[in-house]
């Protein structure tokens, strides 16, 4: 592949639905690896997949955002671990590839490389010589052993180490003497994701790689009338998104389709085998089994109108207006009651699937364990994303830290 032309998928859902089978094969060497293996990554690469959601001016298509949720929910029927690492693999990797050139020609050099990303601030930047020294470890960084570089949150510091600022940095994974990766992802479920801790030591940084957001806002807010209206006439509908939201939605996508996933599964057994010790020659005959079934079907449904509510937002009103602090915190509210209603539905799929839901050999329990550890992310935390919702209601303060007002 060359710089910027990546292989353009038409109907991506498509192409992911074909690679189930074989994410199903690996998906147990999967999670004993502790990330996806070789051919299932050479064969997501291989449909286009890492890099559909590229804009137009990176080669791409331009896809909407419930196109990249609808892909990875796909994925995640048969592996949540392995989609939860490609659905940041593939939308960190386009946030780069829609930065402006110089930053693009520094980091795309073959054309396919691929980026992981942890927001957290908890590493620094100081200017040196040719560039900036960043120091810092990342965190729960999905996707890294199959990154190139990692877009990792850095306190901006002046010469005498007084943080002046916050921005990201482009960090190198592969061959580099002062970045690694330290294997620290030893969890109960979504182990597939391979969120691993990122370091760097001594790493020096060109300044075109380190991004500043309030930077670019002062310069944008100093740009002439002229300069104003070229660049929103150069906009692509994935530049109005709002920031905020997006990663509550990437990660919940993965936990979508390990619901439908278990549903389709639990759904198929129910003319299956007889329910030991009762009078029932199978499921379907219990009244209460088939109430529990539909309960959470509606549930899983529920949860897919909400994330389809919030994602229309941002695909179709964030191109009409700017998308308010209220508006953020309701999209934020739809994401964790969705996760609420995710986990409370498949819980109760694992009632009526049984005992032997819980076998080793059973890829229900595996789906269960990666949708309930995923499921605790605290951007997907019911409470809180509701407790938000409810304060932004209330004219009360935003409670959180990237979403400093609820009431605009």
């Amino acid at each position: 592949m060359n710089a910027y032309t990546p292989l353009t998928v038409e109907d991506p859902v498509a192409a992911a639905r074909q690679l189930l089978p074989l994410l199903a094969e690996h998906a147990v060497e999967a999670e004993q690896l502790g990330h996806m293996p070789a051919a299932v990554f050479e064969a997501i690469k291989a449909a286009g997949l890492f890099q559909f959601m590229f804009p137009q001016r990176a080669g791409g298509l331009g896809h909407k955002l419930l196109t990249h949720t609808e892909t990875v929910a796909e994925l995640a029927k048969a592996d949540p671990g392995t989609a939860w690492a490609f659905g940041l693999l593939s939308s960190v990797t386009a946030s780069v590839a829609s930065m402006p050139a110089p930053v693009r020609d520094q980091v795309f050099i073959r054309g396919d490389e691929l980026f992981c990303s942890v927001a957290a601030p908890t590493g620094t930047a100081r200017p040196v010589d040719g560039g900036y020294l960043v120091n810092g470890r990342w965190g729960y960084a999905s996707g890294c052993m199959h990154a190139d570089y990692a877009l990792n949150g850095i306190r901006v510091q002046d010469a005498d180490g007084n943080t002046i600022d916050q921005g990201f940095a482009i960090v190198p994974l592969r061959d580099n003497p002062c970045t690694g990766i330290d294997i620290t992802w030893q969890v109960a479920g979504v182990c597939a994701s391979g969120s691993n801790t990122v370091v760097a030591e001594g790493l020096l940084v060109p300044a075109e790689c380190i991004v500043r957001p309030a930077a670019l806002k002062a310069a944008a807010a100093k740009a002439s009338a002229a300069s104003l209206a070229a660049m929103q006439a150069a906009m692509e509908p994935r530049d109005r998104w709002p920031q905020e939201p997006l990663f509550p939605l990437v990660v919940l996508s993965p936990m979508l389709g390990a619901a439908q996933s278990l549903l389709e599964k639990v759904t198929a057994d129910m003319h299956g085998r007889p329910v030991i010790g009762w009078n029932f020659s199978s499921k379907a005959e219990s009244s209460v089994f088939v109430q529990q079934l539909g309960q959470s079907a509606m549930e899983i449904d529920s949860a897919w109108m909400h994330v389809r509510r919030a994602i229309h937002d941002i695909d179709v009103t964030a191109q009409q207006r700017v998308l308010s602090g209220f508006d953020k915190a309701r999209i934020q509210a739809d994401c964790g009651h969705a996760m609420g209603l995710l986990r409370g539905a498949t819980s109760r799929l694992m009632d009526v699937a049984g005992p032997g839901a819980f076998a080793s050999a059973n890829a229900l329990q595996r789906l269960w364990r990666d949708l309930n550890v995923g499921s605790r992310h605290t951007y997907l935390s019911c409470p809180l994303s509701e407790e938000l919702y409810g304060r932004a209601l209330s004219g009360l303060d935003s409670t959180m830290t990237n979403l400093a007002d609820v009431n605009s």
